[in-house]
């Protein structure tokens, strides 16, 4: 198993880098765009966290930047008819936090925002992902987008101030992140997180 990939970036695909170690090995490492975006040109020292995939036509190595995308990037992939492709496109449309607000709020539409992300696959990452992006948000509490220390109190109260947002025409994710983003008295009414989430958008 290869844990992470060191070295200088030797070339630059439109799906993956190949990363020249100090041992001489390159390694092709396919990333999301975010990486790419990232990385610098040809001569750029790279660190990857890597993910190995081996199957009956060869082995292929993923890489991020960011532990969080890789730890997001296999919890995608262990979803059934989810595979490395779709994960990358997932990581190069959205953010981990976008995917786990996404899955929370059951934001199929966010999801398929991914190139080759269709209504079904998204559904079905949210079935199955729905549990576990739980504890990843119980985890981010000290995150801003999912700060459960900004404690409004009901979590039905900032519910229905998201649906609220949604019906204006913003997507779930948005919604769901901009308020639990607003700094909040917890015994706040919908409409007041509301008044201060419109402030911020």
């Amino acid at each position: 198993m290869i844990a992470y990939v060191e070295g200088r970036i030797a070339r630059i695909y439109d799906d993956s880098v190949v990363v020249v170690t100090a041992a001489g090995i390159g390694f092709q490492v396919y990333v999301p765009t975010t990486v790419l975006r990232e990385a610098g040109g040809v001569g750029s020292e790279i660190f990857l966290n890597t993910y190995m995939q081996v199957r009956e036509d060869g082995m292929f190595l993923f890489g991020f930047i960011e532990e969080k995308d890789l730890e997001m990037f296999k919890e995608l992939i262990s979803v059934s008819g989810v595979g490395p492709k779709v994960a990358l496109a997932l990581l190069s449309a959205l953010s981990p936090e976008d995917i786990i607000v996404a899955i929370l709020s059951g934001d199929s539409k966010t999801l398929s925002t991914a190139q080759g992300v269709g209504k079904k696959v998204a559904e079905k990452i949210i079935l199955f992902l729905k549990d576990k992006a739980e504890k990843y948000s119980e985890g981010m509490g000290s995150e801003e987008d999912f700060d459960g220390g900004n404690n409004h109190g009901n979590r039905d109260v900032i519910m229905e101030a998201a649906q609220a947002l949604n019906a204006l025409g913003f997507s779930m994710t948005e919604a769901m992140k901009t308020v639990n983003s607003v700094k909040a008295d917890e015994n706040a009414t919908a409409e007041e997180i509301i008044k201060l989430a419109l402030k911020k958008i």
